[in-house]
């Protein structure tokens, strides 16, 4: 049900009456509410499709229920039943295994180069991974037809179509760079993450692949912009505040407040690029590098760390600092003054006042204001407590490179602050050079997130928002917790906590997988992994759909809550014409939220069980037959070993 605040046209030829229409929020109440099939029923219209562009005609051109169909949709649901066909055969027939969990579906042996046999091994991979492509690519069309008949932009389909291009990545252009469809995607539930692991050793921690750690960085930001937003707008709904308050509440907490249309940009672009950055992960691997480790070789040679380079790096770095120094400059609520809120003095009160006004952010996002940017008690003791642990870290890494500036410098990524050794356990009276400089850096880490989110959820409480954000950033406490404390003591010694530096946080990630048997058969892993990239998923569809649809200011999400204009009903007619049911501008950000929340929430449990319950995962998953089993000699690691 929705209540419309504009007339309109039934197919019958009359007008929705003038009493249902009303012009914002506030008259949404008092209008009549219209079913929204009534509203589909405007918007459904035959033409305007590819095919009746290009050919003139489109036999396909109708809908099933709130399916819509179009030639494009029909080529996909051939695709999707021939790939699905051809999976199930090469599982039951050609592996004899109804287990579809533990069903293998391998490519070509690297052998056999890119020569497709129907008698040799392989030949199902490649029929099935055909049919998904048509299917893939069929949807991405099938959605641009769709864009065209609710006249919207084209964000949707080319985030999509960046996934897309991830499929293709992988199973083609890649394997055709290397010379062999050996080199392409296993297909199976759980046989693809003996894929995932093993090629991060094939070339030697692919942990160290920069495009990598964009990407995954990406996804994380995702995640988090993902969870900002969805907190923001649940925060807000159903209570008696406006825009405005939220806008206080960021500028409070951040110094800046992105905006409605701001943050949708955002997110369609961070989305799109995650994906981007994964492709030339994957493609570079094996094409142009084979070694990630000695890829960094370049790093140690620059001219720049020897001779007269390091006089050019003293002299540019004693100029920063001058420059530094001379340029630093649902319930009942009380109403709040916004306007003391954001300008207040004291302890209590704001700095960066006036508030100043960046041009680019305002064309780029929408908002252009800096500032002003809250204090208070929460966030002194936060922002000394963060001080003090980099204080640590840093000096630190002076002290292990002897106070010298340049391989201060050239080093700067591969210093770290670690835990004590195994053999301190638990203790406290350790040695600061063995382990005191990162059980204090670590304590001051502790304090600075846990009065961050006292700052959070005071600030929300202040501006009458809801506490969503607060409880948003507990779900990410739990995983750091875990990591930090509550795994090392479950195990009996701080050296199960990972270091502080780039390269420590790294190597930890690639160690634990390494010392629990393969941690990609955690299922608690699978589900972390299941809502991160679900979250990026939401955030870039959310985001491409607002962004197409911003023209109808689809983007003023609070208001379209209470009164659903033009641009709100085309993005749940989208997706519901395209996966037959659709969210609406509430309940998506509640997705969000819990999508968010649970990324961190089953990390945090997949973690704390490896070690104290399960201590081999890989054995595990043999014990419940979700292990795919091993592949003949020629599919054995040994065909990836560069000669």
């Amino acid at each position: 049900m929705s209540a419309v605040p504009r007339a309109l046209p039934l197919p019958s030829g009359e007008t929705l009456p003038a009493e249902a229409i009303s012009s914002t929020g506030s008259q949404a109440a008092s209008a009549e509410v219209i079913p929204f099939s009534i509203i589909e029923e405007f918007y459904k219209r035959p033409g305007k499709t590819l095919a009746a562009r290009f050919f003139g005609v489109d036999p396909f051109d109708f809908w099933i229920g709130r399916f819509y169909v179009g030639l494009f949709g029909a080529i996909s649901i051939v695709g999707i039943i021939l790939g699905v066909a051809f999976y199930l055969y090469e599982g039951v027939v050609n592996e004899g295994t109804f287990n579809i969990l533990a069903m293998r579906i391998e490519p070509p042996p690297v052998s056999q180069g890119l020569n497709i046999d129907p008698a040799k091994p392989g030949f199902f991979w490649f029929l099935t991974v055909i049919a998904a492509t048509i299917a893939f690519v069929g949807w991405l069309l099938r959605q641009i037809d769709i864009c065209l008949k609710l006249d919207m932009g084209m964000e949707v389909p080319i985030a999509f179509g960046a996934v897309v291009s991830s499929w293709i990545t992988l199973q083609f252009l890649r394997p055709i760079a290397m010379g062999a469809w050996g080199h392409g995607f296993p297909l199976g539930i759980t046989h693809h993450l003996d894929w995932v692991s093993n090629i991060g050793y094939q070339y030697y921690n692919f942990f160290y692949n920069p495009f990598h750690a964009i990407g995954i960085t990406l996804l994380f930001a995702s995640t988090l912009f993902l969870h900002m937003h969805g907190s923001a707008v649940l925060s807000e709904a159903r209570r008696n505040i406006t825009d405005q308050n939220i806008h206080v509440f960021w500028r409070n907490i951040l110094g800046y407040s992105i905006g409605e249309i701001g943050i949708h940009r955002v997110a369609f672009w961070t989305g799109t690029a995650s994906v981007l950055f994964s492709n030339l992960c994957i493609f570079l691997s094996g094409t142009f590098v084979k070694d990630w480790n000695a890829f960094w070789g370049f790093w140690d040679k620059m001219p720049i760390w020897n001779g007269i380079g390091q006089g050019v790096l003293a002299a540019g770095l004693a100029l920063m600092g001058v420059g530094l120094v001379l340029g630093r400059a649902r319930e009942t609520l009380e109403p709040v003054d916004l306007h003391d809120e954001e300008y207040r003095d004291g302890l209590e009160g704001t700095i960066a006042k006036p508030p100043g006004h960046v041009g680019w952010m305002q064309r780029l996002l929408g908002e252009g204001q800096v500032g002003p940017i809250y204090v208070g008690l929460w966030g002194v003791i936060s922002f000394i407590s963060f001080f003090a642990c980099a204080f640590i870290i840093l000096v630190d890494y002076g002290r292990q490179v002897a106070w010298n500036p340049i391989i201060y410098l050239r080093e700067f990524w591969n210093l770290a602050v670690y835990p004590p050794p195994t053999e301190y356990g638990l203790s406290w009276n350790v040695p600061w050079d063995k382990g005191g400089a990162w059980l204090a850096a670590t304590f001051f880490l502790h304090i600075s997130v846990l009065t961050w989110w006292a700052r959070l959820y005071t600030r929300a409480k202040a501006t009458r928002l809801g506490t969503h954000l607060a409880w948003g950033f507990a779900s990410a406490l739990s995983l750091y917790f875990v990591i930090y404390l509550f795994h090392p003591i479950a195990l009996g010694n701080w050296n199960a906590a990972p270091g502080h530096g780039f390269r420590a946080i790294l190597d930890w990630t690639n160690y634990v997988s390494i010392h629990w048997g393969n941690f990609y058969y955690n299922p608690f892993h699978m589900l972390s992994i299941f809502f991160l990239l679900g979250s990026t998923l939401l955030l870039a569809m959310h985001g491409a759909t607002i962004v197409s649809t911003s023209k109808w200011k689809s983007e003023m999400e609070f208001t379209e809550m209470m009164a659903e204009g033009p641009g709100t009903q085309r993005a749940q007619l989208f997706w519901r014409w395209v996966m037959g049911w659709n969210a609406n501008s509430y309940n998506i950000h509640i997705w969000a939220w819990w999508f968010a929340a649970l990324t961190a929430i089953t990390g945090a449990i997949g973690l704390f069980l490896s070690g104290t319950v399960i201590t081999d995962w890989y054995t595990w998953g043999e014990s419940i037959k979700i292990v795919a089993p091993m592949p003949p000699l020629e599919y054995w690691w040994q065909q990836f070993i560069f000669q």
